[in-house]
């Protein structure tokens, strides 16, 4: 009996230490309930809620298992996965070579695939006559250099201070304007440049004010009241973007996909839990659904107007009679 009891207590301290690099127990690690609870729940940036609430109600009846998204801004997201509170991040970038080396030191190995192709889109009032956005002039915006209306469409009714929305200024809206359009200047966030919070009151502010243009995730123009999903609601348009006035792009699926919409981006799934790829836990199926090209995550992505990172598709011509 006593053989077979050190044999038990042999097995479970071996056990114990697996999830652990060369046998040594992992003082990140988390451990019973606070296990559990990180393993329920992922983080991601509030732009991408409309969708990651849909991918999420769709797991959970298929699977009956349930997992949680966070709404938060992008750079919370990754902090939160930095620091362990969670192993799993929705985002629209990748890790920064640091911060894959600071969760390394924790003994975590990040594993990093892209989703989906979604787009930066510029909304306006209904009653701006304009519906044409240059990218340089749009530069100019952003660094406070134009800050009338007057000083990109000479011909427009409308005389007054442009007036920009965005959700919050350590969004994955605020790093794509600063990272991937001004390319080295900063944004103003200040003036007549103004966070709101979130995506949704960004959409109001530029309902209610005739003078205003909103940067937002398209993921927020799907709406089943409007078969173009180009609108959110009666008091907003979208803008078409391009390098000339002439060549300009919606941001529709079509121009995602061959890349003419000027402000694509990409959406990740970051996860780092040791434990997943032996546990086969829920965060793992998840990631397996969102990416399968046989699971319904790319197909609730392309119904969403996104265009699937990892769907086999294919391009076909109809004749229209």
């Amino acid at each position: 009996m006593k053989q077979l009891f050190n044999t038990i207590v042999g097995l479970t301290l071996a056990l114990g230490l697996l999830p652990s690099c060369g046998g040594k127990p992992n003082p990140y690690a988390k451990t019973g309930e606070d296990y559990k609870q990180a393993v329920k729940c992922f983080a991601t940036d509030e732009s991408l809620s409309p969708i990651m609430d849909e991918q999420a109600a769709a797991f959970t009846n298929k699977t009956h298992r349930e997992l949680f998204p966070l709404y938060m801004s992008e750079q919370e997201a990754i902090e939160k996965l930095l620091n362990i509170d969670v192993y799993m991040a929705i985002t629209t970038r990748r890790l920064t070579p640091n911060e894959e080396k600071s969760i390394k030191n924790k003994q975590h190995n990040p594993r990093t695939m892209a989703l989906a192709y979604d787009a930066i889109a510029l909304i306006v009032n209904k009653d701006n006559p304009d519906s044409v956005m240059v990218v340089d002039n749009f530069k100019k915006i952003l660094t406070g250099e134009v800050t009338r209306w007057k000083e990109i469409y000479p011909e427009t009714t409308l005389d007054d201070t442009i007036r920009v929305a965005f959700d919050n200024p350590r969004s994955s809206a605020v790093r794509f304007c600063n990272d991937s359009i001004l390319r080295g200047q900063t944004m103003k966030t200040s003036g007549n440049i103004r966070a709101q919070e979130t995506t949704r009151l960004v959409i109001d502010y530029v309902e209610k004010h005739k003078n205003a243009i909103g940067i937002i995730g398209s993921n927020w123009l799907d709406n089943n009241r409007d078969t173009t999903n180009l609108t959110y609601g009666r008091g907003i348009k979208v803008m078409a973007v391009g390098y000339r006035p002439d060549v300009a792009y919606e941001p529709l699926q079509y121009w995602i996909a061959y890349g003419k919409y000027p402000f694509i981006r990409t959406i990740y799934a970051i996860c780092t839990d040791p434990r997943e790829p032996r546990s086969g836990g829920d965060q793992r199926r998840f990631l397996h659904y969102l990416t399968n090209p046989g699971e319904q995550g790319q197909l609730i992505f392309f119904n969403a107007g996104f265009f699937p990172a990892q769907a086999d598709l294919e391009e076909r011509n109809v004749v229209l009679r």
